[in-house]
């Protein structure tokens, strides 16, 4: 066992170690979060617009004076709107509004006294990684999102990412193309609104979000001095992650993943344009 004295030593220098390599950066998580929070979010009807509706979607209807007809039905495997009636209409693969037609021209009624919405995305995931709030899980995909404003919805990165370290991965796997990584730039999104830097999603993307070094440096100290440091170093602890983006250090290498929502290798990176299909 490690003498008092000297896990007492080895503790401050750690401690004015930490403090000195992570001053700047805790001075800079204020701003990183405060852009996070206020950076502009698309409007929720454009992202509707946009969204396509698939099995098992579920549908908000309202229907002037149509009871019947009026409530939350889901979009049956056959793509078909599950309303109580003979031959409902088939919705699979339509936006909002066309949708909304649809149903009117099938009901025999006026287009304005129809109201149409997605109540619940069920259909298409977007899969996490990494050092994203929360855990690693699949979200539901709600239309063509920024990376930026996907963490924003999901609540954020830990304490212990990396945002010189955030990559989308795009596997292809419906039409059967390789897979593409694409590294992400988080500091160019957050702090020059750099929109090429800050690209939309499409549905069973991927993002992955690497670990910062202080956060990796930390479980190889032993357990005793980890308080310490994580204190020390600005990390909270792995359950309880902090609500800001801290600024760290860009890492050198970006890894590369591929499809499946499991980290695997792929063959190449490429850079991401916001407006890639």
């Amino acid at each position: 066992m490690t003498p008092w004295p000297v896990q007492r030593g080895i503790g401050l220098l750690l401690g004015a170690l930490a403090l000195l390599a992570g001053g700047c950066q805790a001075l800079k998580r204020p701003t990183m979060h405060e852009s996070l929070l206020t950076s502009h979010k698309t409007s929720r009807d454009v992202l509707s617009s946009a969204y396509v509706i698939r099995c098992p979607d579920l549908i908000d209807l309202r229907v002037e004076g149509r009871a019947e007809c009026s409530g939350r039905f889901p979009i049956g495997a056959d793509g078909r709107l599950a309303l109580p009636i003979a031959d409902p209409p088939r919705l699979e693969g339509l936006g909002e509004e066309r949708a909304a037609e649809v149903v009117a021209e099938r009901l025999g009624v006026p287009r304005d006294k129809v109201w149409l919405a997605v109540a619940e995305y069920r259909s298409q995931q977007i899969y996490l990684f990494g050092e994203i709030k929360g855990h690693s899980r699949a979200v539901p995909y709600q239309g063509p999102e920024t990376v930026l404003e996907l963490l924003q919805r999901v609540g954020g990165l830990t304490s212990g990412a990396d945002v010189g370290d955030v990559q989308v991965v795009r596997a292809h796997v419906a039409d059967g193309r390789q897979p593409e990584v694409f590294h992400v730039d988080l500091r160019a999104a957050l702090t020059r609104n750099d929109h090429q830097a800050n690209p939309r999603l499409q549905p069973f993307d991927q993002i992955h979000v690497g670990q910062s070094r202080p956060s990796s440096t930390m479980k190889c100290l032993p357990p005793w001095l980890q308080p310490l440091y994580r204190q020390f170093a600005g990390l909270s602890r792995s359950d309880h992650p902090a609500e800001h983006i801290a600024l760290l250090p860009r890492r050198r290498n970006a890894r590369r993943m591929t499809s499946d929502p499991r980290p695997l290798q792929t063959r190449g990176t490429s850079t991401m344009n916001a407006g890639e299909d």
